[in-house]
C-alpha cells in the first residue's frame, strides 16, 4: 500500500503531540551513513528521555519521540526532525536540551571538531510547508 507525502503530512498535522510548528535539523557536516546517523540520534533520544524521566521505558506516554528524515547533501549527512512531546513538558526547554546533547556528541566522537550543529526555528510561518519540507522523499526513521 502506497502512502503519499500529503497523507503523511496531514497525519502529522492532525496529531497535537507532534510539534510541526518547530523546524529542527541535526547537521553532521560529514559523509556518514544513515545507519550511523540513526545510531547517534537514538543515543541522543535515550539520553534526553533519561534526563527528563528516569522510568521512560516503563511509561511510553511520557517518552519524547523523534520522527527523523535523513538527507544527504555534499559533505553533510543531516536529519530533519519532528518531535513528539507529551503535554507536561516545555517544548522550548526540550529543544534546547536536544541541541546541547547533539553538540556534546560531536565533541565526543572521533571526528572531534567537525562541527555537529543543531538548527532550530520556533517561528515557522507555515506548518504545512515546513512539515512537507521535513518529510520530502528521504530516508525516514522513527525513534
Amino acid at each position: 500500500m502506497y502512502i503519499s507525502n500529503k497523507q503523511i503530512t496531514d497525519a502529522f498535522l492532525k496529531d497535537n503531540s507532534i510539534k510541526t510548528n518547530i523546524q529542527l535539523v541535526a547537521n553532521t557536516y560529514m559523509n556518514v551513513s544513515y545507519d550511523k546517523l540513526t545510531k547517534w540520534l537514538t543515543l541522543i533520544n535515550a539520553q534526553l528521555n533519561q534526563k527528563l524521566f528516569r522510568y521512560y521505558q516503563k511509561y511510553p506516554d511520557k517518552r519524547i519521540g523523534f520522527y527523523c528524515c535523513h538527507e544527504y547533501v555534499e559533505d553533510n549527512t543531516h536529519s530533519h526532525i519532528l518531535l513528539r512531546i507529551p503535554p507536561e513538558y516545555d517544548c522550548k526547554d526540550i529543544v534546547i536540551k536536544l541541541g546541547r546533547l547533539w553538540r556534546q556528541l560531536g565533541k565526543r566522537t572521533k571526528w572531534h571538531g567537525t562541527g555537529f550543529q543543531f538548527y532550530k526555528d520556533f517561528e515557522v510561518e507555515d506548518e504545512k510547508k515546513c512539515t512537507r519540507y521535513t518529510i520530502k522523499k528521504n530516508y525516514h526513521v522513527t525513534i
